[in-house]
């Protein structure tokens, strides 16, 4: 497991920064006044610069010594960092381009129709970019609080995995290039055919990748999985879940995770948000404990030469 760690950067911003942060005024235009402080801009630039450069992840930590940031602080930086590294993608039928990932009901599941960063279950190892055939770059999860329990970050490595298949599966990563169905779950009641491996311009491997969504696509389209099919998914997703390809974390508030969406596969731990927790969007005027949220965006850099 500690070789992968080496694709992925813990970074802290300098003191300077730090201190900006601190010192914010909740009732000022704090975005503008992040974006216009050369130092900021710096850092996430030579962040960007890591991923373009080698690393698959960087995870930017704005805590410091255990003293988290007010969660509305870390939504102004996910703000600004998401401006500068390029163009954000809408995510769903509201167009929304930043998203709160949370438990909206502990009854909901991916396997009944909810979207993943609506429930609180674990597993199913993915790329974001399956809800659209389009690619995108980068993918941000910003943490603003943490579950009770539970929530780890799992990441995983896609140009291992394709190593792997490519050595000792290559009837499955033969099924894998050929194309599948999904659907648009959350943006449109629309479909589209995609492979589940691709390739860029570097000729390097690229994911599309969310089991439950694709496989409720074929269901719908009345197209049923082969048998080669389901082998090809049994044996992607036992790599994906084998603890030796795994990095695990805890994101703690103010960390900001970036990947290369496409080329790390990502998930979590099941989790259980304290009994009283509330909602980002209610807790304004109560002690009550957040629940688990991230803030998610899915951003397009048209410098980029990986997609």
């Amino acid at each position: 497991m500690k070789k992968n760690f080496r694709y992925i950067d813990f970074s802290r911003p300098n003191a300077n920064i730090l201190k900006l942060l601190k010192g914010l005024d909740k009732n000022k235009d704090n975005v503008n006044t992040i974006l216009s402080n050369e130092s900021f801009k710096n850092y996430v630039e030579t962040c960007k610069n890591k991923l373009k450069h080698g690393k698959l992840g960087v995870v930017l930590q704005f805590n410091h010594k255990n003293k988290f940031l007010a969660p509305d602080t870390i939504i102004d930086i996910t703000k600004a960092v998401s401006l500068i590294l390029g163009k954000k993608i809408v995510q769903n039928e509201k167009g929304d381009k930043l998203v709160y990932v949370f438990d909206r009901d502990r009854n909901l599941s991916i396997n009944s129709g909810g979207r993943y960063h609506q429930t609180r279950e674990g597993g199913s190892i993915h790329t974001d970019n399956v809800n659209l055939k389009i690619k995108w770059d980068y993918l941000i999860l910003s943490c603003v609080s943490r579950a009770e329990i539970g929530g780890e970050t799992i990441l995983v490595n896609g140009k291992e995995i394709y190593k792997i298949l490519k050595k000792k599966f290559k009837l499955a990563l033969s099924i894998l290039r050929k194309n599948f169905y999904w659907e648009k779950r959350g943006i449109s009641e629309s479909f589209y055919k995609s492979p589940i491996i691709e390739f860029n311009k570097k000729k390097e491997p690229t994911f599309r990748y969310l089991r439950p969504y694709m496989m409720s696509a074929h269901e719908k389209v009345k197209k049923p999985l082969s048998p080669l099919q389901l082998y090809s998914l049994d044996v992607l997703d036992s790599l994906l879940e084998a603890p030796e390809n795994q990095i695990r974390f805890n994101l703690s508030p103010g960390d900001i995770l970036l990947t290369i969406d496409n080329q790390v596969l990502h998930g979590r731990t099941s989790f259980s948000d304290f009994y009283n927790s509330e909602e980002i969007f209610k807790n304004k005027e109560t002690l009550a404990p957040l629940k688990r949220t991230m803030i998610r965006a899915w951003i397009k850099d048209s410098a980029s030469q990986r997609i």
